[in-house]
Parts: C-alpha cells; structure tokens; sequence
C-alpha cells in the first residue's frame, strides 16, 4: 500500500463507496417496477426487458472510451465527469413516459458506468495495490448495496409519488452527493500535460491478441450475465406465481442484501491467498445451488435459495473485478485490462436479460429461460481452474 495518511485514506475510500453506489440504482429499481412499466407503456417482455440490457450492453461498449478519458482528463476528473452523466440520465426519467426518451436514458446511464466503474480497479492499482481484493471489495459492497436499496424501494416511492417516473428519478439525489464529496480529488495538480488520447492509440493490434485478455473477458461476461439476469427476472419470475409485487420487490431485496454478505466476506478472505480459484469455485457452487434449486422448486423456501444465490453471486463479482488487477504490470496496464475486459464482459452479458425476455415471450414461463442460467453457471465454473497465480500481463501503448 503507498503511503497515505489516515485522513487521507478515508477521503479516498470514502469517495469511491460514493461513486461506486451509483452503479445500480438506476438499473435495479426496474425490476420491481417492470410489470407496471411494461402495462403503462404496452410493451412485450423483450422490449421491456431492453430497460437493463441497454445499460449493460453501453456498460460494455462505452468501457473502451474510459482510458482516453483519463489520459486527457485524468483518472479523478473523468469518473467526476462521468457520475454527472448518470445523476443526469437519471433524473430525465421524470419523463419517462416517452418511450424512446426512457430508453434513451438507459444509454446514457450505461456510458456514465462504464466510465467510472472501468476507472476504479486502476485507482485501487495506484493506492491500495496490497489490499486489491479487500478494497475492490469495498466498493463492490457499496456497489451491491445501492442496488439493494433501490430494489426495495422502488415500491415505496411508487405508493410515495404515485408515478413510477418519480420513482426512478429519486436515484439522480445519489449522484449529486457523490459528486460533491469527490470534487476536492479533481482538484489534484496532473504532472504531466493531457496527450491526444483516441481508441486507436490507447489499444493498437497487438493488445486485441492477448490470450489472457479473452480469458478475463469471457469469465466477467459469464458471471455479469447471471448477475444481470436474475436482476432482471426474479421479481417477475415469482409475480407470475402469483407474489405481489411488494412481495416479490423483497424477495429482490433478500437477494442483493445476501450479496453483501458474499461481497463483504468472501472478498475479504480471499486477500489472505494469491490464488483466488477455491474462493472464485466455493461462491460459483453455491449460486449454482441457488439457481438449480429456484428453477426446479421456485416456492419451496424461496428466501433460502434466493439467500444462497446472492451470497455466490455476491462473492464472485469483486473476485471477477480483481483479477485485471491481480494480472496486471502496472496500474496503466489495470486500466487498459479492466476496459477490455469490461467492453467484451458487459457487451456478450447484455444478451442476458433479453435473451431471458424473448424465451419468456416464446414459452410462456420463466422455466427454460433459469435453466439455461444454471448451465451457464457451470460453464463458469469449469472455467475457474484457468485462473491460477503468478501471471503479469503488460498492454503497452
């Protein structure tokens, strides 16, 4: 760990937690809402379903313009920038009613994460390199936990404001604290002058051949998408067995709330080895009992399996974030290897919750579309044995 102060170190901690918990919000208080959404607006369960692949997909697709953004701006300044873009497209949901407009936002939103979330692994690269998994785990729980806040009251706000355009906007308050927490950090003096920064320079040819690169990528793609997934079909799997939607928005809540625990403490422990594998397989086993278990006997202890799930889940994600960290050089190479790895993840992720949607419009339940999940689950986990210790990857310029 560089040397910081006490002061210091909280500043910088306590800014990302900031910044990270603006990541969800405006995606995870869909779910709840989507039935209505859906009615309001006349929609089909693959239009409606485009509310959270949209994001996702512009998570990916706009994760390769993170590192031009830093180099001209600098790293502090272009997460500043881009929180503003999603306190911004979130509060335009006020006038969400427009179809074209709210679908519109969605793109915003994700430009904005993939910005800031792309940037962060580079940033605990810079200060807390010792401790990558125990930070990233920080942030990640705060990650989990804007989720999980707004998940479970986007109901509430709904009653509150009687207009689910309201209740989407409130997310947009996030932004705004963030943001003024983290403006004394872009106020640092750069050493050097911004360079002409551009896709092309930032990655020549050689850095798209990279064995590791794919690897990285292919793995985060596998476990965003389940994440993604269950975020956005859960609550209307159980709505269609019958759940009101304050029952089926809590049993939404249990799960990102039990990721917290997966977050928190498998992140935690896994700083204690270098070899993340038998933390990365543990959490991939228990979110594969979850899925299983839930798509064979969805009202058999639902809070039960929904708990295991989110616990796996919630554990393998800051594990998924840390291993461009863990394989990079330096904290240049962190950033280069965390946007690519974040543009291939999120971008193959994104067929997730839409591809759930279509095979819900085609079938008729939600049945096929879990079970392709759980599949999909052991394919990550067949895929964890690839990641042992000891690699360095440098993606010059």
């Amino acid at each position: 760990m560089t040397s910081l102060s006490l002061s210091k170190r909280f500043l910088l901690i306590f800014g990302m937690i900031l910044i990270s918990f603006n990541f969800r919000p405006a995606i995870a208080s869909v779910p709840p809402l989507l039935e209505l959404i859906k009615t309001d607006l006349n929609l089909s369960y693959f239009i409606a379903s485009l509310l959270t692949t949209i994001p996702t997909l512009s998570m990916g697709i706009f994760a390769l313009l993170a590192v031009p953004f830093s180099r001209f701006f600098g790293r502090e300044k272009a997460i500043f920038y881009a929180v503003f873009l999603i306190g911004i497209a979130t509060l335009s949901r006020l006038w969400g009613s427009n179809l074209f407009l709210l679908l519109g936002t969605t793109i915003v939103l994700g430009m904005g994460i993939a910005i800031a979330q792309t940037l962060l692994p580079s940033f605990v690269k810079t200060y807390f390199p010792n401790r990558a998994a125990s930070v990233t785990g920080i942030y990640a729980t705060s990650l989990t936990l804007g989720a999980a806040v707004a998940a479970g009251f986007s109901v509430p706000l709904l009653t509150f404001f009687g207009d689910w355009t309201f209740s989407l906007a409130f997310w947009s308050i996030f932004a705004i604290i963030a943001l003024l927490v983290w403006f004394p950090l872009t106020l640092q003096k750069r050493s050097e002058t911004p360079p002409t920064a551009s896709i092309s320079s930032v990655f020549p040819k050689t850095t798209w051949s990279h064995t590791w690169v794919w690897a990285i990528s292919l793995f985060l793609a596998l476990v965003t998408l389940l994440f993604y997934s269950v975020l956005s079909w859960l609550s209307p799997l159980y709505m269609s067995l019958g759940w009101s939607a304050n029952d089926a928005g809590l049993l939404l809540t249990v799960f990102l709330l039990t990721q917290l625990l997966g977050t928190a403490s498998i992140s935690a422990l896994a700083d204690s080895n270098i070899d993340r594998r038998p933390w990365i397989f543990f959490s991939l086993v228990l979110s594969a009992v979850g899925l299983f278990a839930i798509t064979m006997f969805p009202l058999l202890a639902p809070y039960l399996w929904v708990s295991i799930l989110g616990i796996g889940l919630g554990g393998i994600f800051p594990l998924s974030m840390t291993l461009p960290i863990d394989y990079s050089s330096d904290e240049k190479t962190a950033e280069k290897l965390t946007s690519i790895v974040l543009f291939f993840g999120y971008s193959l992720a994104a067929i997730g919750p839409s591809g759930m949607g279509l095979i819900r419009d085609i079938f008729g339940d939600y049945y096929l579309a879990f079970l392709s999940l759980f599949f999909i689950n052991i394919l990550a986990l067949i895929f964890t044995f690839k990641f042992k210790p000891g690699i360095s990857i440098d993606l010059p310029d």
